[in-house]
């Protein structure tokens, strides 16, 4: 599950941005408003951070101007952000997670916990406009490093466009199979990303990104074009996976190494009509190792066949 870091100065858009991935059911952690929470739910929590900033939690507001209580305060309570941001993720389902914070990026603590970051960013105008109570805390406010981001959502417009702006990397999120490869003597998958001009396939490895040349000699397969054998009809491969997922529950995917009783009762519960005299164990443990690389590399939000024959139309 990938988990994506929302970030922003104050008035930027970034909760807007949150506001509508919660919309479309995505799962929102708004450090913010959990940060607030924990306070009251984690026994001893306000006592820890009295004793470490010298002053009654009343007056809890004194960090704001004075920076070495404030570094004293984060040094308690982002632990306790970090192991609630944990046990929340483990609880949710989906491709990814998103994460709400203006500051996060400034944080060590937090160092290696996102696979992407988003960076909503709006001109000062604007932001002044949406906010004039922040002139104050913008002249305060370190601004995140754009060099950190993955993706740049600029909010210069209004809420609508910022919503298709969304969107688009929404829909740019999910994987196409039509263009997920696997090359007969290659280990692992990669991406198609466009023919040169002798016709050969140029590709980047889903793990590392690589990119490679495939010749017209090479023997390559999408994993849209692959099915497996059940007692009525083929499986595509598509809905193999995401019945392999629901049979997790939420657990970890055994790999191609596992026991062999551990994989034949995984497909068992997952595709319980196979038929075993053409789909074999050794179908199933090439299965698992694409299923466990695009769960650490891409993602099982699947682009649908409408989706795929428009992209392979405009294309």
């Amino acid at each position: 599950m990938k988990t994506v870091l929302i970030t922003g100065g104050i008035a930027s858009g970034k909760s807007e941005v949150c506001r509508h991935l919660a919309s479309k059911g995505l799962p929102v952690y708004d450090s913010d408003s959990r940060t607030k929470a924990l306070y009251d739910s984690v026994p001893g929590l306000k006592s820890r951070v009295e004793e470490a900033i010298g002053v009654p939690f009343s007056q809890i507001a004194v960090i704001f101007e004075d920076a070495a209580k404030r570094e004293a305060l984060e040094a308690v309570v982002y632990q306790e952000v970090l192991k609630d941001f944990l046990a929340w993720k483990a609880a949710q389902a989906g491709p990814a997670v998103f994460f709400e914070s203006a500051i996060a990026l400034e944080k060590p603590i937090f160092d290696g916990l996102w696979d992407e970051v988003w960076l909503v960013r709006a001109p000062l105008e604007k932001r002044l406009e949406r906010n004039p109570k922040a002139a104050g805390r913008l002249a305060a406010q370190k601004e995140a490093d754009e060099a950190q981001a993955d993706v740049i959502i600029e909010n210069d417009s209004s809420i609508e466009e910022l919503h298709v702006k969304v969107d688009k990397i929404l829909n740019d999120m999910k994987t196409d199979l039509s263009k997920i490869l696997s090359v007969s003597g290659k280990h692992g998958l990669y991406k198609f990303l466009a023919l040169s001009r002798s016709n050969s396939a140029i590709a980047e490895a889903l793990s590392d990104g690589h990119r490679t040349v495939f010749d017209a000699h090479s023997r390559i397969t999408t994993l849209s074009d692959i099915a497996i054998y059940t007692e009525e009809e083929e499986l595509k491969l598509k809905d193999v996976f995401l019945a392999i997922n629901k049979a997790l529950e939420g657990k970890e995917a055994p790999t191609s190494k596992s026991p062999e009783a551990e994989v034949k009762a995984l497909f068992e519960k997952a595709v319980p009509n196979y038929d075993p005299d053409r789909f074999y164990f050794s179908h199933m443990k090439k299965i698992l190792d694409w299923y466990n690389e695009l769960v650490q590399f891409a993602s099982l939000d699947f682009v649908e066949e409408e989706e795929e024959a428009s992209e392979n139309a405009e294309s």
